[in-house]
């Protein structure tokens, strides 16, 4: 059963111990100095008329020597990876050795002790509230999250599904994302695109927050490293000749058409993805080459026209003819 302790931590039985007794960590490492003397003793006791092979001896030196490489190796691993978790937060599960009770520890991490060789995390060092966490203990790692915000997940970690969903929506902290959100009846009603601030898990499903708007994983259509669309200069023909525009807002009209809002007016658009895709390929760094036909380039002029997504495959100074989008066999390399 769930227990608090004096400083509001979550504490949990996990080992009832016998009265009388503790319950003991032992400690199976095998280090030098018990190694040598495993070979002394050995050698202390070998049969005088059978004695020892020498090469057998060094062997096993040369084995141990080459053990504990790998464990020097894997301290000096461990030890970085704990010093890359300061100003993170952190939730974890600590086990008392003596009690065997296990309770979730979680916050900021300031500072890192080195106890006995191994690293352990503190948090809320120098204060009355100070917790130590080994960093082998860590099981959740996030950069901008509150202390509350980190037990509701701990909460949530107990039930698989509720993981699953927990891990979906933290990969997109930091992601640029597209969400369409529709009405009762299913009907696109808004467009969002921006960047994931942070989540939030004060309901069911959690929320995404993105500026100032908040949606569902299940709204997001597109995930990226940057806009995709808003922000985005783009090109519109209009009474035969070509316009540069950057895309503020997209909109959706009752019928569910969608339009891109640029230079100052709505101009209609068959596929927003479609613009997301085309707008990709002229601003990939370092350029996507592209083939359609006997042509094979980089993208360019990006052009809305009749609703439609229109581009050029760049060969050289050669433009070549405009490409419709939705004609595009997609065959990319990069």
């Amino acid at each position: 059963m769930a227990r608090v302790d004096a400083n509001g931590h979550l504490m949990h039985d996990v080992t009832q111990p016998v009265a009388g007794h503790s319950v003991r960590e032992w400690n199976n490492d095998l280090d030098r100095n018990a190694f040598l003397n495993l070979l002394v003793t050995q050698l202390r006791h070998q049969d005088p008329l059978n004695p020892m092979d020498d090469r057998e001896f060094i062997a096993q030196l040369a084995q141990f020597s080459s053990l504990e490489q790998m464990q020097n190796l894997n301290t000096t691993f461990n030890r970085n990876h704990a010093f890359s978790m300061m100003g993170s937060h952190v939730v974890g599960v600590s086990r008392d050795p003596i009690t065997g009770v296990a309770r979730e520890i979680y916050g900021i991490v300031d500072t890192v002790r080195m106890i006995a060789g191994e690293p352990w995390l503190v948090m809320g060092a120098g204060t009355a509230n100070e917790r130590m966490l080994r960093a082998s203990e860590v099981q959740l790692v996030e950069g901008n999250m509150n202390e509350e915000l980190l037990r509701r997940i701990w909460e949530g970690m107990q039930n698989s599904a509720m993981f699953d969903m927990v891990n979906q929506n933290l990969a997109l902290v930091g992601k640029h994302v597209q969400a369409v959100i529709t009405d009762a009846q299913g009907n696109p009603t808004r467009f969002v695109e921006g960047r994931v601030e942070f989540i939030d898990f004060s309901d069911m499903p959690p929320l995404l927050i993105i500026g100032n708007d908040a949606v569902s994983i299940a709204q997001v259509i597109t995930v990226a490293d940057r806009n995709m669309i808003l922000g985005r200069e783009i090109g519109i023909f209009h009474n035969d000749n070509i316009y540069n525009y950057y895309i503020d807002e997209v909109r959706f009209s009752a019928e569910g058409n969608a339009y891109l809002r640029a230079g100052g007016e709505d101009r209609r658009i068959d596929r927003l993805s479609n613009v997301s895709e085309a707008l990709r390929l002229r601003d990939s760094n370092p350029p996507i080459q592209v083939s359609h036909g006997t042509r094979t380039g980089t993208v360019t002029n990006v052009v809305v026209r009749d609703g439609a997504v229109w581009f050029n495959i760049q060969v050289g100074s050669d433009l070549g003819d405009a490409i419709r989008f939705s004609d595009f066999a997609g065959n990319t390399s990069e």
